[in-house]
């Protein structure tokens, strides 16, 4: 080890192994890279691909490794690819030992679980995409909290937070969900379901005006549940009809400031 370096290491929880660091403090250069453990074969293609994008880099420099950049991602278990690469967790959680500070990259800051790099927004999605998104479900998806388990707590309030902010209310029934969790109707935009869409479909023809549309195509707003509104569209194309839908929502979001969720009945 050189004069004035220091080696530091980093050990994942859920994968069996570790990633060696002797880092020059003086240049903060890292030197050398060093991987050991039972599982070390198994990653080895994965972390020689990111010991070449490291070696002789500033920390500065390396911090910029993003996933995207990497060609190698060891497979889990289940044959599926994991959420985050392990190598590149380990890297950060190293170089954030070495600094002493807290796990902190600019692309992290909406990180709830940062050993498998899951977002407040991916959880959010999640949510509105499945009324009845629950912690297991979570699990199997993206292994989230399943490591540390620090953001075990954060995600069950943002699930729940969620669910309750946009009337997804657990235990009652579709129909029911239009109503928080006092039984009130919910307002969105400043509007009860009823008048919210007479609203929306009000500038549903504006846009269709815009487009030039309207003899093409009549799009019918069928019903509303919290955010979740059902719609039915005049053409058989699936395709044709996703991207009706999508340019509507993007618009109805221009307009009102809220993402509404289309489903063709």
């Amino acid at each position: 080890m050189m004069e004035g370096a220091a080696f530091f290491n980093a050990k994942a929880t859920t994968k069996d192994i570790s990633l060696f660091l002797d880092i020059d403090s003086k240049r903060d250069v890292i030197k050398e890279f060093h991987f050991d453990g039972p599982c070390a074969s198994l990653y080895k293609a994965e972390m020689e691909e990111l010991k070449m994008h490291t070696q002789g880099k500033t920390l500065e420099e390396v911090k910029g490794i993003t996933r995207a950049s990497l060609m190698f991602e060891t497979r889990l278990t289940d044959g599926h690819k994991a959420v985050t690469s392990t190598g590149l967790w380990l890297l950060r959680e190293a170089i954030a030992s070495y600094m002493g500070e807290s796990r902190f990259f600019k692309e992290d800051r909406d990180l709830l679980c940062l050993c498998f790099s899951v977002t407040k927004r991916d959880i959010v999605q999640k949510v509105l995409n499945n009324r009845d998104f629950e912690l297991k479900t979570l699990l199997q998806e993206t292994m989230a909290t399943s490591a540390c388990g620090s953001c075990r707590g954060p995600i069950l309030s943002l699930i729940e937070e969620t669910r309750n902010s946009h009337g997804l209310i657990k235990g009652l029934d579709h129909s029911k969900s239009r109503f928080d969790k006092d039984g009130n109707w919910i307002k969105i935009a400043g509007h009860y379901p009823g008048p919210l869409l007479i609203k929306l479909d009000e500038l549903k023809d504006e846009w269709m005006k815009r487009e030039g549309i309207v003899d093409q195509f009549s799009i019918e707003l069928v019903n509303i549940e919290g955010f979740h509104i059902s719609v039915k569209v005049n053409s058989t194309n699936e395709k044709t009809v996703s991207g009706l839908l999508s340019a509507l929502t993007d618009f109805w979001k221009s307009k009102l400031g809220v993402l509404f969720f289309l489903q063709s009945v």
